[in-house]
């Protein structure tokens, strides 16, 4: 049973939790280092979530995976810029447009402090209830509502930056 439990899981939530892995990370091999090791610990821990959890569980581990994979990265001096890897070629301008203001929304939901960055990444690109986000970054709801209101205006302020340079 908890073989078929698992592929389940695994087949609907695998390319969310690489997505998350990748958008914190800003590297694919990393991100599908994360996603692999989230869920080898969910197979080991799958006889102790509730069904109904393992989504909010799946993000929460995701994030603490990520953060520490960071953090092995500036222990051993291997800080890399976030979004220093561009490509540079030709595209036509309604591509080029939207290269340029992913970029920036990029570099804005980079430049929030925590807990902001994951709550836009959380609720707003990645579409989860604010009840999945509270449970994730273990916070209330009353928080995650009041910090995506802050979070959502400090991200409208850099993108005004961003787009006046």
């Amino acid at each position: 049973m908890k073989g078929q439990k698992f592929k389940q899981v695994l087949a609907e939530q695998q390319q969310r939790i690489y997505s998350l892995a990748l958008y914190i990370l800003h590297d694919p091999h990393d991100a599908e280092d994360s996603t692999q090791e989230v869920f080898t610990r969910l197979w080991n821990c799958m006889d102790d979530i509730e069904a109904e959890k393992v989504s909010g569980w799946l993000s929460a581990v995701t994030r603490n995976v990520c953060i520490d994979k960071i953090r092995r990265r500036r222990n051993t001096s291997e800080v890399q810029e976030a979004h220093q890897v561009t490509q540079h070629f030709e595209e036509p301008d309604g591509q080029l447009q939207h290269a340029q203001l992913s970029s920036w929304l990029g570099q804005a939901i980079s430049g929030l402090k925590e807990p902001y960055g994951s709550l836009i990444m959380l609720c707003d690109v990645q579409q989860n209830s604010h009840s999945a986000a509270a449970a994730s970054l273990n916070l209330s709801a009353t928080q995650v509502k009041v910090y995506l209101h802050r979070a959502r205006h400090q991200l409208k302020r850099l993108l005004k930056e961003f787009s006046h340079e």
